[in-house]
């Protein structure tokens, strides 16, 4: 399930970072609602999976300056999304109850919250990031573990995002599945843009992500956990988000 949250904007800015800061408003909001169901989901998760995610924030009216995003006045919207229906049903309840977004002194004064149709899940969608993709693997560097961030013509790229779906799928139902899916990216579009990586800063730490439109076929049990909780990883400080592309012929919106 996932929410459309319309909000209204006014002269203001935010750090062009702030996917941390939109997380803990998530768990600020759901910690209201229901205490106990937000310290399972910090602490525990479903074996460490929080199995929820949401898109970067979209303004009619913004620029970026000295790495902050201005904002004039208009509207923005935010979609946020998980498997749990405990979590959305929390997440809607302290929405409405408090209709405000707040980041670091800043609020965005909610207009509309509505819960979205889900779409039906098949064995081949079309797929574009609304939130970077972050797929890594473990490398040994002087005796130390670091992470390598892949993108999509990494040998290794369909392997870690096939494995990271099944450790979701396996962990939320709590049962085995050994289908695959397979992740066709846009390259056109890719060639177009040149560059599809986005690097973005979480405290004091950096991570390399990956934004572009993509046909995805295989299990749609596995394509159904990427839709609900984020494909790749760190899903739920705002990463690995979809839409569902709404032209046939052009993987593009």
């Amino acid at each position: 399930m996932r929410l459309e949250i319309v909000f209204k904007t006014a002269n203001s800015f935010i750090p062009i970072n702030y996917q941390y800061m939109l997380c803990s408003f998530v768990y600020k909001r759901l910690k209201y609602t229901d205490e106990n169901f937000a310290s399972f989901l910090h602490e525990e998760g479903f074996n460490g999976f929080r199995m929820f995610t949401f898109s970067q924030l979209f303004f009619e009216n913004s620029h970026v300056k000295n790495g902050s995003i201005i904002i004039s006045e208009g509207k923005g919207k935010w979609y946020i999304s998980s498997l749990s229906e405990d979590f959305i049903r929390n997440f809607f309840s302290s929405i409405i109850e408090n209709p405000f977004i707040e980041l670091e002194g800043v609020l965005f004064n909610i207009l509309q919250v509505r819960v979205l149709d889900e779409p039906k899940i098949t064995d081949q969608m079309k797929f574009i990031l609304i939130s970077p993709l972050v797929v890594s693997i473990p490398v040994e560097n002087q005796g130390k573990l670091s992470h390598k961030y892949l993108t999509p013509e990494d040998d290794f790229f369909q392997n870690a995002i096939n494995v990271n779906l099944i450790k979701k799928y396996s962990a939320f139902f709590g049962k085995e599945i050994s289908s695959k899916v397979y992740i066709q990216p846009d390259w056109n579009y890719i060639q177009r843009k040149g560059r599809i990586t986005k690097l973005i800063q979480i405290k004091n730490t950096f991570v390399r992500g990956t934004v572009f439109p993509f046909l995805i076929t295989g299990d749609p049990g596995l394509i159904k956990v990427g839709y609900e909780a984020g494909f790749g990883e760190k899903n739920s400080l705002g990463f690995g988000m979809v839409k569902v592309c709404k032209n046939d012929n052009n993987l593009n919106l």
